[in-house]
């Protein structure tokens, strides 16, 4: 199976040219019903853990993925960062969310592009594929109002995986105003990940400083969900047969010419993948 982009003007819908595979449901039908329902969940147990919460927390984290199992064998790595909010109980454990961007492949190469007067550019041709988490997280502190605290930490949530295309304007030089942009690939699942942390009081190295309001975080998590869908332009060996390829067909409006350019593959597995966290924790003052 190969899917084609047509890329003069102006995009066409992505489409996918069936062979001997199974046909699919249009990925923009598979899921989307469930794509509301973190969302609920999320702000049901913020407002459930208000009456019962003793201040407020938030932080910031930078990730690094390194998938496990079946989806190692198309992705190397990701990176990314999170930001994350959470409510403190009286007891030693809080109740909060967070949400994650990881970017885990990129190719960039040179095309010409056609514009719908007849003109035409030499300009970059940019691929970006990413997954994105918003995550219901728990955490149990083993030792609150310590200088060092180590945690348990169960989250559970929705993750989704996106590949882009941009046609950047070579006369944009911030690269604000791309020519084109699309998605070629959209698709997501439920996951859930559980790990340990530790925070460590700002305070053990400024002395000054009050106690119990800045943290380093440091964290290992382990994830497991079900199966998605992803692309990958990065991986350059192929020991599994991906389920199709992504080709992009840039036409000459002039003489319709057409030229392919070879994208990427579409894989699909269950997502495994450990992650790792380095990052800092604000907490507010409790009332």
């Amino acid at each position: 199976m190969s899917w084609q982009h047509c890329l003069t003007g102006e995009f066409n819908e992505l489409s996918a040219a069936e062979n001997n595979s199974k046909p699919r449901a249009p990925l923009s039908k598979r899921k989307t019903n469930y794509m509301k329902t973190p969302i609920l969940i999320l702000l049901i147990a913020i407002s459930a853990t208000a009456a019962y919460s003793q201040g407020w927390e938030m932080g910031t984290n930078f990730n690094y993925t390194r998938p496990m199992g079946g989806m190692q064998q198309h992705i190397d790595q990701g990176f990314g960062i999170t930001l994350e909010g959470a409510r403190v109980f009286k007891a030693p454990f809080a109740v909060g969310a967070e949400f994650s961007y990881n970017a885990y492949g990129h190719d960039k190469t040179r095309q010409q592009y056609t514009f719908d007067d007849g003109s035409v550019t030499e300009t970059n041709v940019i691929v970006t594929n990413a997954f994105s988490n918003l995550l219901v997280t728990g955490k149990f502190f083993l030792r609150s109002q310590k200088i060092i605290n180590p945690y348990f930490s169960a989250k559970f949530g929705y993750s989704w995986y996106r590949t882009n295309l941009t046609i950047e304007d070579p006369e944009d030089a911030d690269g604000c105003h791309p020519l084109e942009s699309d998605h070629l690939l959209s698709d997501g699942t439920f996951m859930a990940s559980g790990g340990a942390g530790m925070r460590i009081d700002f305070s053990t190295l400024f002395r000054k400083m009050k106690s119990d309001m800045l943290f380093f975080d440091i964290s290992a998590h382990m994830t497991q969900g079900g199966t998605v869908q992803y692309m990958n332009v990065d991986k350059k060996t192929h020991a599994h047969n991906p389920d199709s390829d992504v080709v992009a067909r840039f036409i000459n409006n002039r003489t319709q010419v057409i030229h392919e350019h070879h994208v990427g593959y579409v894989y699909s597995s269950m997502v495994e993948m450990m992650e790792y966290r380095l990052g800092v924790i604000y907490r507010l003052a409790s009332r």
